[in-house]
């Protein structure tokens, strides 16, 4: 009995053996699998280059464009890297903007400046010992050599009688070439219009015009210079240049604009009240700033600027002469009043620092001075 236990007992060992054994076989074989599969939910870590096809019905697929579309594309960016390669900062007053004339054909347009001034106005040109001639241009001499902008040429070169044999009022060596306007060693020529009816000064490429029409509003030398002083900041900030180079730019705005469907005339209609006039305005306003440095440097009272300019106002409401202020070319006279009494305290600043500026303080106390003791309180001149 007790060999028979013994005998079943090692028969149960046994198997329990094999069936372990065997378990752990298949536990083995089936988790192979398992564990195969498992790793090979991972991405594939082989990269692939996946191209994408552009639609052929997309605008921007190049290839269907036709060849208008595709030269006209070209203008525009061409025209814009050009334009971009082309802005430069006006140092006096920060603002950016399109410029690309070189001084050398500043000196053409010089020259046919001169040439139309000439065909326009000969006959009422003053000579230079007249009174008047004199008067401007010892406001001009002084502004400019104050600023070192140049000087005025001799009268002896300038001088152009009414009715005489020569054809030239300014000599063609006067113009100073590759010199922009601004810098020193610039030659001017100054031209005084016997003209009343045109209330109005002007400079630009070294040819400086006064008419006779606008003495009465500028009353003496301080309102005059400030008249001239503005005239000069447009030379100064080069905006005739500036404008030719604006020509540019709005010819290429209306085509642009006349291709894109729109009529030409509407096309530059647009282009002028967003692009031209506004422009023009900013221009303005920036030469009534440094021209009342200008005349400040050159020991003028910087209060006669907005005085003068609110003349010009009253004048031109009395000759019914009001525009609308978005097409017009200039701001209203309110607004650069207001403005140049903003800049008044560093006007008077740039002159109280002008070691010029006190000297002709002194004489002009002094004067004063001697001009009170010389007459009497009723009024007359001692004797």
């Amino acid at each position: 009995m007790t060999a028979r236990l013994c005998l079943s007992a090692l028969r149960v060992l046994r198997l329990s053996s094999t069936s372990a054994h065997i378990v752990r076989r298949n536990v083995a074989n089936s988790s192979s699998p398992l564990i195969r599969q498992f790793s090979r939910s991972y991405p594939s870590q082989k990269q692939r280059y996946v191209r994408f096809d552009v639609d052929p019905e997309q605008p921007l697929n190049v290839r269907k464009w036709d060849l208008g579309t595709q030269i006209f594309v070209a203008v525009v960016v061409g025209g814009g890297v050009y334009y971009v390669t082309h802005l430069e900062q006006i140092p006096e007053t920060g603002r950016w903007r399109f410029m690309d004339v070189n001084p050398k054909f500043e000196a053409k347009l010089a020259k046919a400046s001169h040439d139309e001034l000439l065909a326009e106005f000969r006959g009422k040109v003053l000579p230079e010992n007249h009174p008047v001639t004199r008067h401007v241009r010892r406001v001009v001499t002084r502004i400019l050599e104050s600023s070192n902008l140049g000087t005025l040429s001799s009268p002896e070169s300038t001088y152009l009688p009414t009715h005489g044999a020569s054809d030239d009022l300014w000599s063609p060596q006067t113009q100073t070439d590759d010199v922009p306007p601004g810098a020193g060693g610039r030659q001017w020529n100054l031209m005084v219009v016997n003209d009343d009816r045109i209330v109005n000064a002007a400079a630009s490429y070294g040819n400086i015009v006064v008419f006779t029409g606008i003495l009465p509003a500028a009353k003496d030398e301080q309102g005059l210079a400030a008249v001239l002083g503005h005239a000069l900041g447009r030379t100064v900030l080069r905006h005739n240049s500036e404008r030719y180079s604006s020509m540019k730019v709005l010819l290429a705005l209306a085509t642009a604009l006349e291709v894109a469907g729109l009529d030409l005339g509407i096309a530059r209609l647009i282009t002028s009240l967003l692009y031209d006039l506004p422009n023009s305005r900013t221009q303005e306003l920036e030469a009534d700033q440094v021209g009342l440095k200008l005349a400040a440097k050159a020991c003028f009272d910087p209060q006669a600027a907005p005085e003068m300019f609110t003349r010009l106002g009253q004048l031109e409401k009395r000759n019914g002469g009001r525009t609308l202020s978005f097409i017009s070319t200039h701001p209203p006279s309110e607004q650069r009043v207001k403005r140049l009494e903003g800049l008044l305290a560093d006007a008077y600043a740039i002159r109280a620092a002008s070691p010029e500026c006190s000297g002709i303080q002194d004489s002009m106390a002094a004067f004063r001075d001697s001009f009170a003791l010389s007459v009497g309180s009723d009024g007359n001149t001692w004797r």
